[in-house]
């Protein structure tokens, strides 16, 4: 292992880590807020763990900068600007969204149905659910390949978890807006009002409302093109372990 892959090696674990503390946080949180009589969606329960998981919440995201340095420096071959995009929409929803309104989107939920049987609805745990798995999946495969270690459960994961984690995660995410937009059109952090020195003004619930214009039409492209590279990757991957098979028959 040279000094480059010992770094990236370092990097990928430490967020898998990272994140994991993040998830296992929310659990015990959960957890221990049903053994209490409350349930998953009460404005209680989204507090706790938006308490408990914040800092490391975070500081795990926010570390992601360093992607975009990465592929901008050339120490992995990703597209910069494909990067920057993936982590500053992720940076938004964290600090220009959930962060900026907690009082909204960390009480509140978005219900997708009114069955009274079943009922799913996404809120603040749906979007760490989305988050946390998916990260430690994507972290602790890069970490694998950087040790030269490639187990077919951690392939099948990266290429497989995302089948139900993408869309809970842009769902919750957009729900996280949804939740937040009432109180920022009431509030108007970041929005420049006149009258002021440049005669100019913008509301950022209107900047909220294009960003997520922008965000939708890339879904159901990203997500095609996912289901395209976990065909052709699993498949080689399925090949070359049978023709080991019979190498070692």
């Amino acid at each position: 292992m040279n000094v480059k892959q010992a770094y990236l090696f370092s990097y990928n674990a430490a967020l898998c880590s990272g994140w994991a503390y993040v998830f296992i946080h929310m659990i015990m949180t959960c957890v221990t807020a049903v053994q209490s009589g409350l349930s998953l969606t009460s404005p209680t329960t989204l507090s706790l763990v938006w308490e408990s998981v914040q800092v490391p919440l975070k500081v795990s995201q926010s570390v992601a900068i360093m992607e975009v340095l990465h592929a901008a420096f050339g120490i992995v071959r990703s597209p910069v600007m494909i990067t920057a995009t993936q982590v500053a929409s992720r940076l938004w929803i964290l600090w220009g969204i959930v962060c900026l309104v907690p009082e909204a989107t960390t009480t509140s939920v978005v219900s997708l149905t009114s069955n009274t049987v079943f009922s799913f609805e996404l809120s603040l745990i749906t979007l760490l659910t989305a988050w946390c798995l998916s990260e430690m999946i994507r972290y602790g495969f890069f970490a694998c390949k950087e040790a030269n270690m490639q187990p077919y459960i951690m392939v099948w994961l990266r290429y497989s978890g995302f089948l139900v984690l993408y869309p809970l995660g842009v769902s919750s995410e957009l729900a996280m807006v949804w939740l937040a937009l009432p109180v920022i059109r009431m509030k108007k952090p970041l929005s420049i009002e006149l009258p002021n020195p440049v005669n100019f003004s913008i509301s950022y619930d209107v900047i909220c409302i294009l960003a997520v214009a922008a965000y939708l039409p890339g879904f159901p492209q990203l997500y095609g093109y996912m289901l395209k590279q976990r065909k052709k990757t699993l498949s080689s991957t399925a090949t070359a372990s049978d023709v080991t098979k019979k190498k070692t028959a």
